[in-house]
């Protein structure tokens, strides 16, 4: 009998060695696969973490380039925003192989305050003039292996949103009366005959005041949010750009005499362009465009101190009514003019870029209107197609919100109807009433003046005064003055 020795046992642990190795092997690949896992993912969390950070630099550096921006706009010193921008406590560098024909780069390195990291600044300005309406404001930030860019696209927007802005100190007076007014505050004088209203629409205040503001509590009853005063010696303080002939000027006066001047074919028979040397010229102009036949552009009277002995503007002397389509500039010269005492009334109708007043309901401000900008038929007239850089000023640029009506040191008295769209400005003191049962006075834009405003209506009578902010955004002021920064949509 045989005996027959298997080897069964060796062969099965044969196997399970090889098995053993197997998972063995699987363990280590799943151990090196988890390994490679965790590695690209602390990789990828690393990288955005980087990312993150680098954009929130970005951003962070295109605010305080905008506030560098701000800071260039807003100086009194002389030359224009991008010289500011090279010569500021934070100077910028012009870049000239970035900067093109049309695009002036400006560039700075920002450390502060960040904490160990720098960010690359550039602010690009549009070339041909010293105060831009828009710009470019981008920041580069290195975090890691990552950069990251922000862009943020800006305008130079009008500051002051108010149908009211007086930038007077004023007194603390509080009587309704012009006395109270002529102190440099603001007054409201209205009673039950008939509405008188100034309105903030959507986007601004009625009123923004250094000094007081005043109104009869019996008629007025705005809310607390409506108006700003007592702003004098506060963070809320409204500069002082009502002083001409110096770098608080809020317009170059020159500048729009100097359009008046080279208007051909105007409307001054005696020099044949916009500029009337005396107020009879200008009456007789006056006298000879009827509302359906307005003039046109920028129109310059000088007022001299015999003129106050005329009979002032009267609905006599002018029947047809003062029918302009541009900017009415009343250029009181000469001596003896006083801010607040020496005075033009004006009796007759002003239309200077009349709206559409036959939809208008006085306690209904959703139905106001504007007649801004004005549309020009005739081209030559129209500010822009000027050239006055022969004369050392930058041209009107289309876009630019030119004010409707200025007048300089002395008081242009309005007390008949009046339909005016757009910004009325003077250093000097506003008088504005309505004195007339079934007069309308209707301006839609902004009032900004150095000597405060007494705006009455005591008779039956309608008087609006609505803020809007498509006459004053792009608003064309010497220097830059009263524009702020405002950011217009990220990139």
């Amino acid at each position: 009998m045989k005996i027959l020795f298997s080897n069964k046992r060796q062969r099965e642990r044969g196997s399970s060695l090889i098995v053993y190795a197997i998972i063995a092997a699987s363990v280590l690949i799943a151990i090196v696969g988890v390994a490679r896992l965790v590695t690209g993912s602390t990789l990828i969390t690393s990288h955005r973490a980087s990312m993150i950070s680098g954009q929130q630099f970005a951003q962070g550096g295109v605010a305080v380039a905008c506030r560098d921006l701000n800071t260039a706009l807003t100086s009194t010193a002389s030359g224009s925003v991008g010289t500011k921008l090279t010569t500021g406590s934070t100077p910028y560098t012009r870049m000239a192989s970035l900067s093109t024909g049309s695009l002036d780069v400006y560039q700075r390195s920002i450390a502060a305050p960040f904490s160990n990291q720098t960010v690359v600044a550039q602010i690009w300005l549009p070339t041909g003039s010293s105060t831009p309406t828009s710009a470019k404001v981008t920041a580069s930030a290195i975090v890691g292996p990552v950069t990251q860019t922000a862009t943020a696209n800006v305008k130079m927007n009008w500051a002051y949103p108010a149908a009211i802005v007086s930038v007077n100190a004023g007194t603390t007076a509080t009587s309704i009366n012009k006395t109270t007014a002529q102190a440099g505050n603001v007054v409201i004088n209205g009673d039950k005959s008939g509405p008188i209203v100034v309105d903030g629409g959507a986007s601004g205040l009625a009123v923004m005041a250094n000094g007081t503001i005043n109104y009869d509590t019996n008629y007025a009853r705005p809310s607390a949010t409506a108006y700003s005063a007592t702003n004098q010696g506060t963070a809320n303080q409204i500069p002082d750009y009502t002083t001409q002939g110096t770098s608080n000027s809020l317009f170059d006066i020159n500048r729009f005499i100097a359009v008046a001047d080279l208007t051909t074919n105007g409307y001054n028979t005696n020099t044949h362009n916009n500029h009337f040397t005396n107020v009879l010229q200008f009456i007789t102009a006056a006298n000879a465009h009827a509302a359906t036949n307005p003039m046109q552009g920028v129109i310059v009277v000088d007022v001299n101190i015999n003129d106050k002995n005329i009979g002032n503007l009267t609905s006599s002397t002018i029947p047809n009514g003062i029918n302009i389509r541009g900017t009415w500039l009343m250029n009181f010269t000469g001596s003896g003019w006083d801010p607040v005492s020496e005075k033009i009334i004006v009796t007759a109708d002003i239309n200077i870029n009349p709206a559409d007043l036959s939809h208008v309901v006085a306690t209904n401000p959703a139905t106001y209107t504007t007649g801004y900008p004005p549309v020009y038929t005739d081209s030559t007239k129209n500010p822009t197609n000027i050239d006055i850089s022969g004369r050392g000023f930058s041209n009107f640029l289309p876009g630019d919100d030119l004010p409707a009506e200025i007048y300089t040191i002395g008081c242009l008295d309005m007390h008949g109807n009046a339909n005016i769209s757009g910004v009325l400005y003077t250093p000097s003191y506003m008088e504005i009433e309505n004195k007339s049962s079934g007069n309308t006075q209707y301006i839609r834009g902004s009032l900004i003046m150095g000597n405060g405003i007494y705006y009455e209506d005591t008779s039956s009578a309608t008087s609006i005064i609505s803020f809007d902010a498509g006459a004053v955004d792009s608003l064309t002021t010497l220097g830059g003055a009263g524009k702020k920064v405002f950011v217009t949509y990220w990139q």
